[in-house]
């Protein structure tokens, strides 16, 4: 029966799951499919227990990686190629640039995070259609799975909402 194991103790009650939580412009591995699977088995346990169950994919988006990842793409990347061969195209990418790395180059991807940090229109499209190209890699595999999501939202989401949070924090002492 399909009521097998339901009741009503999550009545009025929200959990929240973290699944998987990939990194933008890295392959979706192994490690991903084990927490995808064991969130995925939360939340059928808890939906028959009555819960609200908010399924969330965190996506690792964010640091200075993603300047390497901007600044490799504009000295040897090309929107075609990135296109056409998608996250493969963004590793190799990236490789290139840690094997390349020099202080010049570090202190370039640097200055390119710091645009994405500080919103610069040409440094967030670039940040975005990466995501976009990384979240299509991994829907791939999560809709193989039949699973789906409430939230992709990344560490990049709470950008614009952490001088909020410090004040209030200062503000409680």
């Amino acid at each position: 029966a399909t009521d097998y194991g339901c009741s009503d103790q999550g009545k009025d009650k929200t959990i929240c799951i973290d699944y998987s939580s990939p990194n933008v412009a890295k392959n979706f591995h192994v490690g991903h499919l084990r927490t995808t699977i064991i969130g995925n088995s939360l939340y059928k346990i808890f939906s028959k227990l009555g819960y609200k169950v908010v399924r969330i994919n965190h996506l690792g988006d964010w640091g200075t990686q993603f300047g390497k990842l901007i600044c490799a793409y504009k000295l040897w990347g090309s929107r075609q190629e990135v296109e056409r061969a998608g996250i493969d195209e963004l590793v190799k990418l990236y490789v290139r640039f840690n094997q390349e790395a020099d202080q010049a180059l570090e202190d370039e991807a640097r200055a390119w995070f710091k645009k994405i940090e500080d919103d610069d229109r040409e440094a967030v499209e670039i940040f975005t259609w990466f995501k976009e190209i990384t979240l299509k890699d991994a829907m791939k595999t999560y809709d193989l799975l039949g699973i789906s999501f409430d939230s992709y939202a990344g560490e990049s989401f709470y950008n614009d909402k952490m001088d909020r949070v410090i004040d209030e924090l200062e503000a409680k002492g």
